[in-house]
């Protein structure tokens, strides 16, 4: 594969072209990456703590939870209160990167520190802070798929 770039401070927006002589995975693939900034995905989120605002990147943010009628974003610094409601920003957050586990709660993949699989068909989530959700019974079919756990035990 070539690649050429471009640098023109004159252009007012950025152009990707690509040519190719079939769609393959390598074009696929590019597409992803020049589109993953424009789809709309949360990035930043302003959560609020007594008197303080700050802005958050959501990668950060190892959980999202809904309490006592406000949505919180669980992080290393403490809890920050969101203005959104749970369900429009699990609709913006990269879906490979988050996954609800309940009515009320997302988690941020990658803040997984380890399941527990040993109680009778549920699932706790140990986040890399010692924080312990459990998957819900309604939620954990799509769990174990986005997490590429098997559902049926191996035959030997």
């Amino acid at each position: 594969m070539k690649f050429t770039l471009t640098i023109d401070p004159s252009v007012p927006e950025t152009c990707v072209a690509v040519t190719a002589a079939k769609i393959n995975n390598d074009v696929r693939a590019i597409e992803q990456i020049a589109f993953a900034g424009t789809r709309g995905e949360l990035r930043r989120i302003v959560g609020m703590q007594g008197r303080n605002t700050a802005i958050i990147d959501v990668h950060t943010v190892l959980a999202f939870y809904a309490k006592d009628k406000a949505v919180w974003a669980h992080t290393m610094n403490g809890e920050w209160r969101l203005k959104q409601r749970l369900y429009e920003i699990e609709e913006a957050l990269p879906a490979d990167a988050f996954t609800r586990i309940s009515q009320a709660e997302i988690v941020n993949i990658s803040a997984i520190k380890n399941l527990d699989l040993s109680l009778a068909g549920a699932i706790s989530v140990c986040l890399k802070d010692g924080t312990r959700y459990y998957v819900s019974r309604r939620q954990l079919g799509a769990f174990k798929a986005k997490l590429g756990l098997s559902t049926r035990r191996n035959a030997q």
